[in-house]
């Protein structure tokens, strides 16, 4: 996982940073994930998860995948656990300055409740991905009014 500061100019974003922003970021060994699920599951009450599969070459999933991509916000954390594919997270600060988060099997990532974020994925790949939580409603995107600023892409 790479994660980067995006504005003033790209810059890297250091673990220490994204704590301090409220964003969980860990690897793991996809042989070995029980642990760190539990953990995770644990610490926030989650009691229920979703296995993901997505396709961009699916046009079923197109629909799915192109709600990521625009600037929105849950009511609970996003919680993702990556076994397949890549993609990048573009994650709005505190500040309303923006940090872009690589991802990839073996990754870990919780955004927080409340933080608007955007999700692309890297083209032509399927993703998989363990989404744990605690109520679907929690889950729901709200979205930001788009702008060139907000837009994906």
């Amino acid at each position: 996982m790479r994660a980067v500061w995006m504005s003033p100019s790209e810059r890297v974003c250091s673990p220490e940073e994204l704590r301090a922003e409220g964003i969980f970021a860990e690897a793991f060994d996809s042989g070995s994930m029980q642990p760190l699920l539990e953990r995770i599951r644990a610490d926030r009450g989650f009691t229920k998860q979703d296995d993901v599969r997505l396709s961009v070459a699916n046009p079923r999933d197109e629909a799915t995948i192109a709600r990521e991509i625009d600037e929105h916000l849950h009511l609970g954390a996003e919680v993702r656990l990556f076994l397949e594919g890549e993609g990048v997270y573009d994650v709005r600060a505190a500040d309303e300055r923006w940090m872009r988060i690589w991802v990839g099997p073996g990754d870990a990532l919780v955004i927080p409740e409340k933080r608007y974020h955007r999700f692309l994925p890297s083209a032509n790949v399927s993703l998989r991905y363990l989404q744990p939580y605690a109520e679907r409603g929690g889950l729901s995107p709200l979205y930001r009014a788009s702008s060139d600023d907000t837009r994906g892409g």
